[in-house]
């Protein structure tokens, strides 16, 4: 599975639509294989989700992000985590670990039931989200 983040200064980005650098892993079983940047600086919110396709992304991590680039990646099948914030690799050990929702991993303001965690194919069933599709919860 690919999975992204876009980063700024080793930490989730704070608004992805203005980020420069995008962290691309590369995992299998929650072991990460590979690691890698993507530059994004100056692109417009279009070409970031044509290069996340490009790039094969599967799930992105992020911090805020506005309505219509969030809605441009979920139609373009990438799976996306909304609100986060902490450094890169306590996210990741997060996510892997499904303790993703815990309150010091959420932007101030962001509540689960404000949104978080929308995406392709997610519903909250009891308490946590889940992706039919590729069949990983958070």
């Amino acid at each position: 599975m690919k999975l992204a983040m876009p980063v700024w200064d080793n930490c989730v980005s704070t608004v992805l639509d203005f980020s420069d650098r995008l962290l691309v892993v590369d995992s299998r079983s929650g072991v990460i294989n590979d690691r890698s940047m993507a530059d994004f600086a100056g692109n417009t919110i279009v070409e970031k989700v044509a290069r996340m396709r490009e790039l094969n992304i599967q799930v992105l991590l992020c911090g805020a992000v506005s309505r219509p680039l969030e809605r441009m990646i979920v139609a373009s099948g990438i799976d996306i985590i909304p609100f986060l914030r902490g450094r890169v690799d306590d996210v990741l050990n997060a996510y892997f670990s499904g303790r993703l929702l815990e309150p010091g991993f959420m932007l101030p303001g962001c509540r689960r039931g404000s949104g978080f965690g929308r995406g392709v194919g997610r519903r909250r069933r009891s308490g946590s989200y889940t992706n039919n599709r590729k069949g990983w919860n958070i």
